[in-house]
């Protein structure tokens, strides 16, 4: 049973054709314990998005259904904070859909990056529906912070700010976070063992001041918790790395899936190298935000990353394109 992983190149491959076209990758997700090595990536197909729909669009955010195994992205807000959601974009790989889901209370999402990643809709509390929920982060000095957006997925859905009360004019405009000071980039949820906390954002850069971290993340409210602080397995101090990331777990619980597997949190950077997480459980299976250890920075959480691999990825290690977005697969129906 096989793991892959997939992302999206954030350059435009083919200027001459209308819109823009981003390439879509996939690769083999390595089984621990296992020795840092370069991991070949396969083209599994190019996605168009017009010009019509947002203009300089990044498709960063992915997120794999739990209800179907199928990949979906969301673009970064960017300058035009239109959202769109693109899907599917894993193999098989045919002509992905575009929809522009509603606004809702004219929101508009907050910042310049974004990660994605399906769980349950908290807000409806007598069935298991499906969303997709997306971080809008921005990390400019003097306005760093992260929203979060739920996403229906009907077509073209809805798109929600998360709030812990009424939103305020400048947090559905897009202009102030409704977690100020706190910077995520990427996003997973575990839809193994599904609860109103049981998701993580990652921050593998240096922009809030900060080195790599985690944090817990309600999918009701939109709260981020305080900082889960990422160790390098290698020299036992703060993983510092600065790079934007995507995140994902490799549990994912969709029908006829027969993966036994024991779950994983696995990063992606935005120049290929991918990292395994270990030690989160006890912060995942704390109360609420809260943490369940206080072994990292300023009593904050603590947990453990090991470099698995290198992803060969074009022109990533130069910083001509980078691969922000990150979603795992199962074989038995992607493969």
């Amino acid at each position: 049973m096989a793991l892959y992983g997939y992302t999206i190149g954030d350059v435009d491959v083919n200027p001459n054709l209308a819109g823009e076209q981003f390439e879509v990758y996939r690769f083999l997700i390595p089984v621990p314990p296992v020795a840092p090595a370069i991991i070949s990536s396969q083209l599994v197909g190019t996605v168009t998005v017009s010009a019509a729909l947002a203009s300089n669009p990044d498709l960063e955010g992915l997120g794999t259904s739990y209800t179907s195994g199928r990949v979906s992205a969301v673009n970064e807000p960017g300058t035009n904070p239109t959202t769109i959601r693109v899907g599917p974009v894993d193999a098989p790989f045919g002509t992905p859909i575009t929809v522009t889901p509603t606004r809702t209370s004219n929101v508009d999402r907050y910042g310049d990056e974004t990660g994605a990643d399906f769980g349950r809709d908290f807000s409806i509390t007598t069935s298991n529906t499906q969303a997709l929920y997306a971080l809008g982060a921005d990390s400019t000095p003097g306005a760093v912070g992260t929203s979060v957006y739920r996403i229906s997925i009907a077509t073209p859905g809805t798109i929600r700010l998360l709030d812990t009360a009424t939103p305020t004019a400048a947090e559905l405009a897009g202009t102030t976070p409704t977690n100020p000071g706190r910077y995520a980039d990427g996003l997973a949820i575990d839809n193994l063992t599904q609860g109103r906390y049981r998701a993580l954002a990652s921050d593998f850069t240096t922009v809030d001041g900060d080195l790599a971290q985690l944090h817990k993340v309600d999918l009701l409210t939109g709260q981020l918790s305080a900082p889960i602080q990422l160790i390098d397995s290698n020299t036992n101090l703060p993983l510092s790395v600065n790079y934007d990331s995507g995140l994902a777990f490799t549990r994912v619980p969709f029908p006829g899936n027969t993966d036994t597997s024991a779950q994983r949190l696995i990063a992606l950077l935005e120049n290929g190298f991918l990292y395994e997480i270990t030690g989160y459980q006890d912060e995942l299976s704390a109360s609420g935000l809260s943490l369940g250890s206080a072994t990292g920075t300023n009593g904050a959480g603590s947990a453990t990353a090991t470099l698995i691999g290198v992803v060969n990825l074009p022109n990533a290690l130069s910083g001509v394109a980078d691969y922000e977005g990150f979603a795992i697969t199962n074989e038995t129906v992607n493969g």
